[in-house]
């Protein structure tokens, strides 16, 4: 445990110094061994010395004297001298090579040492900051290029959410404050009519009907996180059904409803999936030009893939704004959604549903004042 709580410089330094101790151990051990087995081997070594005996009739016969070594107490001290210089030489080897481990080891873990302060001086109120990233193109290079991806997604979600709590607030205080000031001026008068109260009740219907819708918005949204019940679904039967709901409103602004559907089917929850294009189709009806059209186009692309797009010829999405349009609250047109009862959470709710259902949901890039959904689960 202790060892977990040093720095990895003294982790490298000390798990160096462990291996060379090893290595130069064993290697001073078997350099000890062998030499002190040549040396005995030398002493042992009979040597043998021919001799002619001038007084002795030459038969071509040799008298061999032997003469063996006996080890001395200078080979006994060569030995130990030896071993005191391996051993000398065994601890320079290691603490040298531990010290210069320490060494390259703080130089190599220099970037990760500015790495880690430049993070800690990370908050909430510098996220947008990027980091330097180190020339080197090692995994400290990639390590800090990851870290500043994380802080921009960081960033955008705390953006994201302050834009989401101003727009709450702002959506939730609107009919609140419509609905304080038609009580105040209501409150001067002593006597009213019946048409003003009339009016009265009007204006308090539909600041209520608008905040009841903007309540239960925000809780579909909190609720896409539960389990959802599947089944095989026939897309064709949805968007059947959706065209045949929504005619009459499209028949207000003579808009044509086409439908272009093979026989695919996905597994899903069929009142989420129906909610969704629901949606969709409706906004392409509203925010449609009069003698409009709405294209809807299913195909199965590929293997448990099915491709659907819904077309319409109404005002269009600025380029600018396609990344910010399934945010909460966000709106293309505020004046004409305010005017139409929107709160802004439809599109939003749509790509919590295709997420959902593993899917995604896109803006295809399409000509002028042409809006095109392309949905892919």
């Amino acid at each position: 445990m202790m060892f977990k709580k040093i720095s990895i410089k003294w982790r490298l330094t000390i798990l160096s110094a462990f291996l060379l101790t090893i290595c130069c151990l064993g290697l001073t051990i078997v350099l000890n061994f062998s030499t002190f087995n040549l040396v005995d081997r030398i002493d042992a070594t009979i040597v043998t010395i021919p001799s002619i005996d001038s007084t002795k009739p030459q038969n071509n016969e040799m008298n061999q004297e032997v003469i063996s070594l006996i080890p001395s107490m200078d080979t006994d001290q060569a030995k130990i001298g030896y071993s005191l210089q391996s051993i000398i030489y065994m601890l320079i080897v290691i603490f040298g090579g531990s010290g210069l481990t320490f060494y390259i080891s703080g130089k190599v873990l220099n970037p990760l040492d500015i790495l880690n302060g430049q993070v800690k001086n990370i908050n909430v109120n510098n996220l947008s900051e990027t980091l330097v990233v180190p020339s080197t193109k090692d995994e400290i290079a990639e390590l800090t290029q990851s870290f500043n991806e994380m802080t921009d997604k960081l960033d955008n979600a705390f953006a994201m959410q302050k834009r989401f709590s101003a727009s709450a607030a702002h959506e939730l205080r609107t009919p609140l404050a419509v609905l304080q000031t038609k009580v105040d001026v209501f409150k001067k008068k002593n006597i009213h009519t019946n048409d003003e109260y009339e009016l009265l009740i009007d204006v308090f219907e539909k600041q209520i009907h608008r905040l009841r819708s903007l309540v239960v918005n925000l809780l579909d949204m909190t609720n896409m996180d539960y389990d959802m019940e599947k089944s095989m679904i026939s897309l064709q039967d949805i968007f059947e059904d959706i065209i045949s709901e929504l005619s009459i409103i499209a028949k207000d602004k003579n808009i044509l409803l086409s439908l272009n559907c093979d026989n695919s089917t996905i597994m899903g929850n069929v009142d989420l999936l129906y909610r969704a294009f629901y949606n969709l189709i409706e906004n392409a009806i509203k925010y449609n030009i009069d003698d409009g059209t709405v294209q809807i186009d299913v195909r199965k692309i590929s293997k448990g893939q099915v491709e659907i797009l819904i077309k319409d010829s109404g005002i269009g999405i600025p380029d600018d704004m396609k990344k910010h349009i399934f945010e909460p609250f966000y709106r293309v047109d505020k004046s004409r959604s305010r005017s139409m009862g929107g709160v802004g959470l439809g599109l939003t709710i749509v790509d919590s549903i295709v997420k959902k259902h593993r899917g995604t949901i896109s803006i295809l890039d399409n000509q002028k004042d042409i809006t095109c959904f392309r949905i892919i689960i």
